[in-house]
């Protein structure tokens, strides 16, 4: 049986704080090393898995906030679609 890839759980939060903890010390290490082209593409890379993981853990807030219901359907929609690769 094949698992739902929609269906994202806690399980994928702690994964993207992780994933933005380790790619966060592999930037300062970079940059430390002088290497500020890839330094700064992993503080991307690591500013991007934790905004993910918050619009997962509060999409249900979001959803409260946005004012219009084109707004909030537009969110639904989005927030499943969020990168899972680099």
């Amino acid at each position: 049986m094949e698992k739902d890839l929609v269906n994202v759980d806690e399980d994928y939060i702690y994964a993207r704080v992780i994933e933005a903890l380790a790619d966060s010390l592999l930037a300062i290490d970079l940059f430390q090393g002088g290497h500020t082209r890839n330094g700064a593409g992993k503080a991307f890379v690591a500013v991007k898995s934790l905004i993910s993981a918050l619009v997962v853990k509060f999409r249900d807030n979001l959803v409260e906030m946005a004012k219009q219901e084109n707004e909030k359907e537009w969110i639904k929609r989005k927030d499943i679609q969020h990168p899972l690769t680099h």
